[in-house]
């Protein structure tokens, strides 16, 4: 997420002409440095290994006014899919609030609605996360609700359903059917793959925050948006479209039980964010799987699979 939304930000006029300087926080939990030659050569930019809850870290890049996109999060995937995280989120939002900052974006996820029946999730509908990943978030996000109404903390909050796209680290599911396809390895489903979702395109994520960045609006503050595409496809509808694009037998597929707290479907319109920013998807599912199957094509060893 974080280099596909750099990219972005090292290009948008925008952006670059409001910012005099970007700092890239990361702990490289995953042992691998993705951010380009030429970003880290742009003297705007700078890197700092370390942890955004490092108090050390954060009092020495953040400064009154600042931006700050918080996109931290652990990997939830297929085979640790109760992945939680023990960092000091009271800490870092405190120095964050001394530090009066201008704007807090922050991605949580979907999955903090848990197991629901909706045909479109609302920010109203209840939060009843069902596994660890997503209790966390919605943990952080009350933290954030506190810090909102007892500091003053000008934070936005972002629910994007399944995201996927080019550059992302394959513990996510899409990554994981699509490197696994290319090498013609097996690809586990849970159930019987009829689980649905509202997968959207990383770059239509990267467009809500940077609209969102740049909206002069100080009554998003304190806000929930959710972040989807309005349309669905099941698990196995999705590993058949990749299969069949880069020539591997449907017999690849293998089916295993059940993950616990799996949610059966998943759908957001997002009818908020699209009214609020003047926003909207553009990247329809199939369309935005095709280029991102072209991308891992290309880049067969970055980033490494799970287990390499």
């Amino acid at each position: 997420m974080a280099v596909n939304l750099l990219d972005r930000l090292h290009t948008d006029a925008a952006l670059t002409s409001r910012y005099d300087k970007v700092i890239l926080v990361d702990p490289l939990q995953y042992g691998v440095q993705k951010i380009p030659e030429a970003v880290l050569a742009d003297p705007r930019y700078e890197f700092v290994e370390g942890s955004i809850y490092n108090p050390n870290v954060v009092t020495k890049v953040v400064g009154a006014g600042d931006l700050v996109i918080h996109l931290a999060a652990e990997v939830n995937s297929f085979t640790q899919p109760q992945s939680g995280s023990a960092d000091d989120p009271v800490g870092y939002l405190k120095n964050l609030a001394d530090a009066r900052i201008g704007r807090l974006l922050f991605l949580s996820s979907a999955d903090v609605y848990g197991v629901n029946d909706s045909a479109d999730l609302v920010e109203s509908d209840p939060v009843r996360p069902t596994v660890i990943y997503a209790a966390a978030k919605a943990a952080f996000e009350a933290y954030l609700s506190a810090f909102h109404a007892l500091y003053g903390l000008p934070v936005v909050v972002f629910r994007p359903v399944t995201i996927y796209g080019p550059n992302q680290y394959p513990g996510w599911l899409v990554p994981r059917v699509i490197t696994q396809a290319l090498a013609g390895e097996q690809i586990s489903i849970t159930g019987d793959g009829s689980v649905r979702r509202d997968w959207i395109h990383i770059s239509d994520v990267c467009d809500l925050l940077i609209k969102a960045a740049l909206s002069g609006r100080d009554d998003v503050h304190g806000a929930v948006f959710n972040v989807g595409t309005g349309t669905e496809d099941s698990v196995l509808a999705l590993t058949r479209h990749v299969l069949s694009r880069v020539g591997q037998p449907e017999s690849l597929i293998t089916f295993t039980a059940d993950r616990p707290g799996d949610i059966p479907r998943q759908i957001a319109h997002a009818a908020k964010a699209r009214r609020v920013f003047g926003w909207a998807p553009t990247t329809p599912l199939y369309e935005g799987l095709d280029t991102t199957i072209a991308w891992y094509s290309q880049h067969p060893q970055h980033p490494q699979r799970p287990g390499q």
